[in-house]
């Protein structure tokens, strides 16, 4: 029995060992690579781990990314020690994540020979998404693809617990990230109407409706739990407070310049009070920061541009398609020609329609709002999968030979495997400069308390984390020096970072405490007494 089960995966034990060697391997020139967003979701851990369940709670960063930390975080906690475990937990999640494309292409009974070459083609994508953030993304992706290979089942209908699971899933999902509820939710319900309609015969039709019924409950009564939490928290009901933030950040207010970049207003209104003793900055939470909301029903003007956007992020999201692979836009086109313009069967033309209606649901979803590369990941293990099916398809169906069918593998072997690799060690590197700075800083200059900058958010956020300091942002920009120093004195600042200038600041109240010591940093610290945070 033992025996068999190792023959049946052999290729995926020895695609999960490569993957794994790989991962050990490439860990080191990315161990010290860390964001403001990875670092928001190892501080609630922290919290967690601590026994701080209160202080974990957060609307904006869904918790389970950091439920999963908090296991490792429990035998002890150092700062370095925490990025580390956030690290290895995404190269944990990308092993699930090659397992699940596995499960999900078991549909297409794909022949041995394509499988094989899907699953080595994962290796160099799944461990790019692994090292480069940090983040839940890849975790969605990897809950989505197994969602999709329980409801696209030809077996969905034969029993209810497909319908549990799907919701059980599903309510992970959204622990993962909050867009996966209206994600679930529409398409959770669009493919069982579907199948309801479609039903051949009253068992399908009733098994539909039975797991509709069955999923949404799981579903609503799991992830209820958590939005009870939070609404809680914040006062009214809420599945989480990213999308509304993001929303306003991306209005008319905000997006002047370009419809696809919001410009964050932290870094320009000035310092920002962290909201509470634990955070690092106001990322931590930034549901609190005091945004314009709009809505594109408040006039004329505001639905013109809502279009506006919505047809500007369509334009971003083909370009990040564009950006996984180079063909990934030829092979959905292809794709749809395929099922438009061929006869393939009944099977395969069904699961490709409802593949390609998974992707349209997910990607219109970012598309109201603003998509990111790192959102997409799910869309991209579909293209991946949904070309190796192609070319599978298009080989049973004798639309193409053998020899044709292992030259298309090949050049999409190629065309998977070469941008990842490149972009694996483009970004690798030791990045050991920030963590050593921030250790300089401790341990020769003793800097914690309140601290600000002139620029460099993002370089800030790890060095304040490091520190234990909490970072009240950046300074207003073009300030006369005592405009400058009234906002450093009003926030109690203890140590105000200015980068890369060579002017000595004119301040009554603090000196310069590295004496030109660090490139392209100067440290100036506050003279008098002061309250702490």
């Amino acid at each position: 029995m033992e025996d068999n089960f190792l023959q049946r995966n052999k290729d995926l034990i020895i695609v999960l060992t490569l993957y794994s060697v790989l991962a050990v391997f490439s860990l080191r020139y990315y161990q010290y690579q860390i964001g403001g967003d990875e670092l928001s979701y190892i501080n609630i851990a922290r919290e967690y781990a601590s026994g701080n369940w209160g202080a974990g709670i957060n609307g904006y960063w869904s918790p389970l990314i950091s439920w999963l930390m908090v296991p490792f975080l429990s035998f002890g906690f150092t700062h370095l020690y925490a990025v580390h475990v956030s690290k290895v937990l995404c190269l944990i999640i990308g092993f699930f994540t090659i397992i699940s494309v596995k499960q999900f292409s078991n549909l297409f009974n794909l022949d041995k020979t394509v499988k094989r070459a899907l699953l080595f083609s994962l290796i160099p994508v799944v461990l790019l998404f692994s090292l480069t953030y940090n983040t839940p993304d890849l975790l969605l992706a990897c809950l989505l693809v197994y969602y999709l290979s329980i409801v696209f089942d030809p077996n969905y209908f034969g029993s209810w617990h497909n319908g549990v699971l799907c919701g059980f899933v599903g309510a992970l999902a959204y622990f993962a990230k909050s867009y996966a509820f209206p994600f679930f939710v529409v398409h959770f319900i669009f493919f069982n109407l579907l199948y309801y309609f479609k039903g051949l015969n009253k068992q399908e039709k009733e098994g539909a409706l039975k797991n509709l019924i069955l999923g949404l409950m799981v579903f609503f009564v799991v992830s209820g739990l958590w939005i009870g939490t939070i609404s809680d928290k914040y006062g009214k009901l809420t599945i989480g407070t990213a999308g509304e933030y993001n929303q306003a950040l991306m209005g008319p207010e905000y997006a002047v310049n370009t419809l696809k970049y919001g410009e964050n207003p932290v870094y320009y209104v000035g310092l920002i009070k962290p909201p509470k003793k634990s955070a690092i900055s106001i990322w931590d939470e930034p549901s609190y920061s005091n945004l314009h909301h709009w809505s594109p029903f408040d006039s004329w003007g505001s639905f013109i541009y809502q279009l506006k956007l919505i047809w500007a992020n369509i334009e971003y999201t083909t370009e990040i398609i564009e950006s996984f692979f180079l063909i990934a836009v030829v092979i959905l086109i292809s794709v749809i020609l395929f099922i438009l313009k061929i006869k393939p069967r009944k099977t395969s033309k069904n699961l490709f329609v409802y593949i390609l209606i998974s992707m349209f649901i997910y990607m219109g979803g970012y598309c109201i709002i603003i998509p990111e590369w790192r959102y997409l990941w799910f869309i991209c293990l579909l293209v991946m999968m949904i070309a190796f099916c192609l070319v599978d398809s298009l080989f049973k169906d004798d639309m193409i030979g053998l020899h044709f069918r292992n030259i298309l593998l090949i050049l999409l072997i190629l065309s998977f495997v070469l941008e990842p690799a490149y972009e694996i060690y483009a970004l690798s590197g030791d990045d050991h400069g920030v963590y050593s700075l921030s250790s300089t800083l401790k341990s020769d200059y003793g800097i914690q308390g309140n601290i600000a900058s002139n620029a460099e958010w993002g370089k800030m956020l790890p060095i304040s984390y490091y520190l234990d300091a909490h970072y009240y942002g950046l300074t207003k920009k073009n300030s006369s020096y005592p405009e400058l120093e009234k906002e450093l004195t009003e926030n109690n600042i203890d140590y105000y970072f200015v980068w890369n200038s060579t002017d000595d600041l004119q301040l009554s109240n603090y000196k310069e405490v590295t004496d030109g010591k660090m490139k392209d940093l100067r440290i100036y610290s506050r003279i008098k007494s002061y309250s702490k945070f």
